[in-house]
């Protein structure tokens, strides 16, 4: 005789067998996790890339080429050391013509200054300011008709300079061009001197004259 399973046993054998329920995966929402589209390149950021790599190439380029390259024969014959030793001897002979046409003008210059200023001033002064930074602490410094120039120092030391010599030919000019502006006005005020005696003595000497010519007249 045969049982039929109640209905309590299969409700124990279905949960007995049954499996546990599988959990159901949500769907990726495209919207929600990483975006491969944008870690991919596409065509135009591969086209900007490979412009970007061929213009620094052709940086790299340009920069080869402005480095200079070596001459193909650097060195100097024979003939050019002897040209260039030639046009040396030319100079070395221009420098000696040169040298003797300056003395002869700088003694021709001490010639003149000692004619001019003998009348004139017995020194005309020089600002120190005109005179070289090597010469320091510079009082005063006056020049003379012999070309001289005389130098008093800040601590009382006195030196006198031979302006003629060739050493101090630079110096010369620097005192030449102080004291040509000063020879000037000693010439100007020299010219008003004498015109303002001129115009006394003829004030006095027709005074005179009229004076006589009266007397003259009342001797009669």
């Amino acid at each position: 005789m045969s049982q039929e399973p109640e209905e309590g046993d299969d409700r124990q054998d279905a949960v007995g067998t049954s499996q546990p329920p599988t959990e159901e995966v949500p769907e990726t929402d495209p919207d929600d996790g990483v975006d491969l589209e944008e870690d991919m390149l596409d065509t135009d950021d591969v086209e900007e890339s490979g412009s970007a790599a061929s213009s620094q190439h052709v940086d790299n380029l340009q920069r080869t080429d402005d480095v200079p390259s070596p001459p193909e024969d650097a060195s100097i014959s024979l003939e050019e050391i002897i040209d260039a030793l030639r046009r040396v001897r030319e100079d070395v002979g221009q420098i000696s013509e040169l040298s003797s046409e300056e003395g002869k003008l700088v003694e021709a210059f001490s010639l003149a200054l000692l004619k001019l200023m003998q009348p004139l001033a017995k020194a005309i002064p020089v600002d120190p300011s005109a005179l070289p930074r090597e010469m320091v602490d510079v009082e005063r410094a006056n020049i003379n008709p012999r070309g001289e120039l005389i130098v008093l120092y800040g601590d009382g030391g006195m030196e006198s300079i031979d302006l003629m010599d060739e050493a101090n030919r630079d110096l010369l000019l620097e005192v030449i061009k102080d004291v040509i502006p000063k020879f000037n006005k000693l010439i100007s005020e020299r010219r008003a001197k004498i015109e303002r005696r001129m115009s006394f003595l003829a004030a006095v000497t027709r005074e005179l004259q009229n004076i006589a010519e009266a007397f003259s007249h009342a001797i009669r």
